[in-house]
């Protein structure tokens, strides 16, 4: 009997612990798509509710490593309402406690970036702290 009722205890602290990193992971979506239809949608203010204004930005540039911090990657963004010709895709989104990756993929007419994003779970939720992404030509 005790040990039905350890078994029903450990299955029972596996599928809470389950439901909750399924719960982060759509919190970590639910990010991701801030910046994704901010990105498609020309809306800055949904754009920038993903990111953490003190992170980086980091990709290459003919073999020349460039930074951006994410604070003036989110002022680039227009906010005119102007819908991009592009498709997105969350490809993948791993959970460890407070800390995330997810890989976007974004489809324009002649190319794809490929994202690769690094997230933290602030007092504010889910952030976007850091980016690196691919330019690939279709």
């Amino acid at each position: 009997m005790k040990i039905l009722l350890l078994a029903l205890s450990c299955l029972a602290f596996s599928m809470a612990e389950a439901q909750t990193k399924e719960q982060e992971m759509e919190a970590v979506k639910v990010v991701c798509n801030y910046y994704l239809d901010g990105g498609t949608n020309g809306d800055s203010v949904l754009f920038s509710k993903a990111f953490s204004p003190g992170g980086q930005m980091q990709y290459m540039r003919n073999d020349t490593l460039v930074v951006v911090s994410l604070k003036d990657f989110m002022a680039r963004m227009p906010n005119n309402g102007k819908k991009q010709d592009r498709k997105t895709k969350i490809e993948t989104v791993e959970v460890f406690g407070n800390a995330a990756t997810a890989k976007l993929t974004i489809e324009y007419p002649t190319f794809y970036f490929h994202d690769i994003m690094s997230l933290l779970k602030t007092k504010e939720g889910w952030k976007i702290v850091g980016k690196i992404f691919y330019r690939q030509n279709k």
